[in-house]
């Protein structure tokens, strides 16, 4: 079943955030297992030092391009917002995602639709004459997909934007 065929895909300036992740190297699409796992390293960080918040959100980044990078060597890195200052372990890094100019687009999925979501912002990007800034795309997750009624990820498609 596709999803919506006309979200909402705008400019936005998105502030720098702090992220808990654990890096992934190695094939990654479509494996919900995988996803389910780093993610459940990354949320036991965050409850073991209670780092849950209202704002906290959920983020998988994406560092290369799946056009150009084999799947072998793409690296994706998978965790939660964390406050300013917040240590990593041995397990869990940190990293900054600077502040800046993104298109965004806000998609309401089904776990299998990832890839046709981000295939409808890249050629917006395309579209609008936009240029992205090299190894920075992410996901970032709005709600539980649990807890929706359908199951369904409402997620927000975020690439960084270079000046032309």
């Amino acid at each position: 079943m596709p999803f919506d065929p006309s979200p909402v895909i705008e400019t936005r300036h998105l502030p720098r955030r702090h992220v808990a992740f654990v890096r992934h190297v190695g094939p990654y699409m479509g494996d919900q297992a995988l996803f389910g796992r780093l993610f459940g390293e990354a949320s036991a960080f965050m409850q073991a030092r209670n780092l849950w918040g209202p704002s906290t959100e959920s983020l998988s980044i994406y560092h290369d391009d799946p056009e150009t990078v084999p799947p072998a060597e793409q690296r994706i890195s998978v965790g939660y917002t964390v406050p300013e200052g917040t240590e990593g372990d041995d397990a869990i890094q940190i990293m900054e995602l600077p502040a800046g100019e993104y298109l965004v687009g806000s998609f309401e999925l089904d776990p299998q639709q990832y890839g046709e979501a981000w295939g409808v912002l890249m050629q917006s990007l395309a579209q609008r004459g936009l240029m992205s800034a090299a190894g920075l795309c992410y996901e970032s997750g709005k709600n539980d997909p649990e807890q929706h009624p359908q199951g369904k990820h409402i997620v927000d498609l975020c690439v960084a934007l270079t000046k032309a």
